[in-house]
């Protein structure tokens, strides 16, 4: 059986892509799931061969996820092709997605998937929609105005950035805290409330009165970055709260690779926050000017 997501929005295919796995999970107690990612890994035609038609001996069905595989060698379009109806009648279930525009390669999946989604990135409103209901589930339930000023500064099909910013608000939510401590704190986060005359009540104490994140941040961008650093970690800032701005800076140079590097440094943090200096560090080092 197989499955075909096609599209750049990295955030809805990841999130489809885990929903295939913990479905996969709950109905198979023999199970085994392989993945290969085309952008990270070493492919062979060999192994990709091998993982299209080996069976387990340890487990009754696979899952087997290939993730942006056919840009990485054009050999293995042609051996899909070829096996594309054997694998259409496996009891496996094969995962593809593949973030390139439609091409050859995708009329094959469109004859022998069982079923194809796109998975584009989401403009407005359909991207309003999405964080409203997002900052509903995480208990935030932003308004209008607040969402239009998130998405704005992130632009379309920014989920992951807008998302990591909620989880920020969440962290800096008051105990009784109402909308607009949440517009002031979104606002403030980027520097950019007195810009947009957005009403706000009383200030939020400590962190979120310390200097904007855009100060630090566009030095990092420069040959000083290293000693923007030091001077970040002396000012007695969270440096956990700096990634978010350095993704959407990221983005905005169109730097995709060092985007998605500052997402795992971010998770990195969370994981070992007695260490971000030095995760952070390692980043900024991997940023090129």
């Amino acid at each position: 059986m197989i499955y075909f997501l096609r599209g750049v929005n990295s955030y809805t295919a990841i999130k489809k892509i885990n929903e295939f796995k913990e479905a996969f999970k709950k109905k198979n107690e023999s199970f085994l799931i392989e993945e290969l990612d085309g952008e990270t890994d070493e492919i062979s035609e060999a192994q990709f061969f091998s993982m299209l038609g080996q069976e387990s001996l340890f487990a009754e069905k696979r899952l087997v996820i290939f993730k942006n595989i056919f840009s990485k060698n054009e050999a293995f379009a042609e051996l899909f092709t070829k096996n594309a109806g054997t694998l259409k009648k496996s009891r496996d279930i094969f995962v593809f997605w593949e973030n390139a525009p439609k091409n050859e390669i995708s009329a094959v999946f469109e004859k022998y998937s069982e079923k194809v989604q796109e998975v584009g990135l989401l403009k407005f409103p359909a991207l309003d929609k999405w964080l409203e209901k997002r900052s509903k589930e995480m208990g935030l339930g932003l308004n209008k105005d607040e969402r239009a000023l998130m998405i704005e500064e992130a632009g379309e099909g920014a989920e992951w950035a807008l998302e990591g910013e909620l989880e920020k608000l969440v962290l800096e939510k008051p105990q009784q805290g109402t909308s607009q401590d949440l517009a002031s704190a979104t606002a403030r986060a980027r520097g950019i409330f007195q810009q947009k005359n957005i009403r706000v009540l009383p200030k939020y104490p400590a962190k979120a009165d310390a200097q904007s994140p855009f100060v630090f941040v566009e030095k990092m961008f420069g040959p000083r970055a290293l000693l923007a650093v030091k001077e970040l970690s002396l000012s007695g800032q969270d440096i956990q709260r700096f990634i978010y701005v350095l993704l959407w800076k990221l983005k905005q140079k169109r730097m995709y690779s060092a985007y998605f590097e500052g997402i795992k440094a971010e998770s990195q943090m969370r994981r070992d926050p007695k260490n971000s200096e030095e995760i952070f560090d390692k980043f900024i080092s991997s940023i090129k000017t």
